[in-house]
């Protein structure tokens, strides 16, 4: 959500020329960049979420060895000899890795890799071959290599992982936004032409309507949550009190119910120009930085995180 916020609020200035809205030639395409940094932290998978898929993959390898070694004791006491020395030849091999399935990752990922190696001797393979194991001994192939490119993948991420943070990357955004802000709404006060004034108004303009879009979609996705959160745990909202009909205060008789409006206008403040200048919402001179509410709410452009 904070992505799109920023996207559409760029779409909105780029079209215009920098000079326009008091901004330098490299401010807009330095802001883009930095949204695109922040949607690829977005789009990253952190190194540590591939942990679930390694164990997953030594789950699977472990099984497939388990069974491997099961059909050959099996088979060293069949009754068919060729079968029967086969699998005697066999059990010479595997004896050497017995107990591997309860071993460490990484002691057992050592030891699978020299088993396949010894089951890859010529002799094994014809073994193999009598026994009808050869598809199985493949698929432990398959799944050690898998393992091993998991594996692989992780390490050279931790080693390269040098993306910041999405959070920090927000907040950097919400800060570059924030003050080509402060821009525009210098250029509306200061510019001197009213077609300038005109099209910078209706930037403005545009820009608090994103703003109030997303505000209004954050609520409403914190009120589902919350509604959600509510119902799986059981919990009924209580009837909320009906309120107490107004005291009808006593007024005296030549008062009408309903009072009707002066006919005298309130004064306006005098502006340059005549005109009341516009500004983003959350505006200011000095903007302070946004306090983190209990609600969870935030100002416009401070979406806090999901």
């Amino acid at each position: 959500m904070h992505i799109d916020m920023q996207e559409q609020i760029y779409g909105l200035i780029q079209p215009f020329a920098p000079e326009k809205i008091l901004l330098g030639t490299t401010d807009i395409p330095s802001w883009k960049k930095d949204i695109d940094q922040e949607k690829d932290a977005v789009r990253d998978t952190p190194p540590s979420e591939s942990i679930p898929f390694l164990t997953a993959k030594g789950k699977k390898r472990r099984e497939i060895v388990s069974s491997l070694f099961l059909e050959i004791r099996a088979a060293s006491t069949s009754p068919v000899e060729t079968r029967a020395k086969a699998a005697h030849r066999l059990r010479l091999v595997i004896d050497s890795y017995k107990g591997l399935q309860r071993e460490n990752l990484i002691e057992e990922t050592g030891h699978v890799s020299g088993l396949l190696n010894d089951l890859d001797k010529p002799t094994a393979t014809a073994d193999l071959a009598t026994l009808g194991l050869t598809e199985v001994v493949q698929m432990l192939h398959t799944v050690h290599n898998e393992y091993l490119t998991l594996r692989g993948s992780r390490v050279k991420d931790l080693a390269s992982d040098t993306l910041p943070s999405g959070a920090s990357l927000r907040v950097k955004n919400d800060a570059t936004a924030d003050q080509i802000f402060r821009h525009i709404e210098a250029a509306y006060l200061s510019t001197t032409t009213d077609d300038d004034r005109k099209a910078i108004g209706e930037l403005i303009d545009r820009i608090n309507a994103v703003l109030g879009m997303i505000k209004t979609t954050y609520r409403q996705r914190i009120a589902q949550k919350k509604a959600s959160s509510k119902k799986k745990k059981g919990g009924k909202d209580k009837e909320p009190k009906q309120p107490e009909p107004p005291k009808n205060p006593k007024k005296r008789k030549e008062e009408p119910d309903i009072r009707l409006p002066e006919d005298e206008k309130p004064k306006t403040p005098d502006t340059p120009g005549g005109d009341t200048p516009k500004k983003p919402e959350g505006g200011g001179e000095t903007p302070e930085p946004p306090k983190k509410p209990e609600s969870g709410g935030s100002p416009e452009i401070h979406l806090p995180e999901e």
